[in-house]
């Protein structure tokens, strides 16, 4: 007897909230950008350094964990967690040395093309191991090849693009710029690269489908995971998280910044 795959629906909702955690995300790491790789050697450089890490970091993680929330199945899932927190230290631990890879020297497309494959392994490794973490009783895992393949190269290229953004935050033609026009821009890099990060998410979960191998245990979605409290608690942590690296960059705008070329307003548009 031939199996079927499992039917399942998206939520909109969560899909939406995955995507505004990605733009606070980025627009968060790429306001940290501007501050930790000006004088990379400082202590303060490396300060702004590690929050950019953790902010991408689990800025990913969070849009991955709520992307899977928006997955609705008529069946019974749960969740390891030991494993669904390691993934997101994966992602942590993956982008701070891409930044460090990314700021250790003269930026050439070899020192983007080796700091993007180290940050896209990183998501690539967190979006699978999160993966992991997802059960789902009575259900065979099937890998689709081509849609895997597609989210490792999306993986990649995308942490590419957002590695040049952030040079490019702390290049001389950054600083000619006027404080509204780099916002604005900060504002478009932000939606752009929301736009790769969750394209490869839901690329990632096209990779993976659920083959019924034993209806019995499929169970009621009603004994799952209750994905509204999740995503309700990593949305609201989510948001303080930004809003905690905002008031540090709004506190260190105010005092000045530790660094002598951070003021963007200066320059005559």
């Amino acid at each position: 007897m031939e199996h079927e795959m499992l039917h399942h629906n998206w939520m909109g909702s969560y899909i939406l909230l995955s995507y505004a955690i990605a733009v606070a995300a980025s627009y968060m790491s790429l306001e940290l950008a501007g501050r930790a790789g000006r004088v990379f050697n400082s202590a303060s450089s490396r300060f702004w350094l590690i929050a950019q890490a953790l902010v991408l970091g689990y800025g990913i993680w969070a849009m991955h964990f709520v992307g899977m929330m928006a997955f609705q199945v008529n069946a019974a899932t749960s969740l390891n967690y030991p494993i669904t927190i390691l993934s997101g230290l994966i992602a942590v631990a993956f982008v701070y040395p891409a930044l460090l890879v990314l700021h250790s020297g003269a930026f050439t497309l070899r020192r983007l093309a080796i700091a993007g494959a180290i940050a896209g392994t990183g998501i690539v490794a967190m979006h699978y191991s999160g993966m992991a973490a997802y059960r789902m009783p009575g259900t065979e895992l099937q890998i689709n090849v081509v849609a895997l393949i597609a989210s490792i190269i999306i993986a990649v290229g995308a942490s590419m693009a957002a590695l040049f953004l952030f040079h490019t935050l702390t290049s001389d033609w950054a600083r000619r710029q006027t404080r509204a026009r780099l916002n604005l821009l900060k504002a478009g890099a932000a939606a752009v690269m929301s736009v790769a990060i969750t394209g490869m998410h839901y690329t990632g979960m096209a990779a993976l489908q659920f083959k019924v191998v034993d209806e019995m245990k499929l169970g009621l979605a009603a004994d799952g995971i209750d994905t509204t409290l999740l995503a309700l608690v990593i949305g609201v942590v989510s948001f303080l998280l930004m809003g905690l690296a905002l008031t540090s960059v709004l506190m260190d705008a105010g005092r000045g910044g530790d660094l002598d070329d951070l003021d963007f307003g200066s320059a005559a548009d």
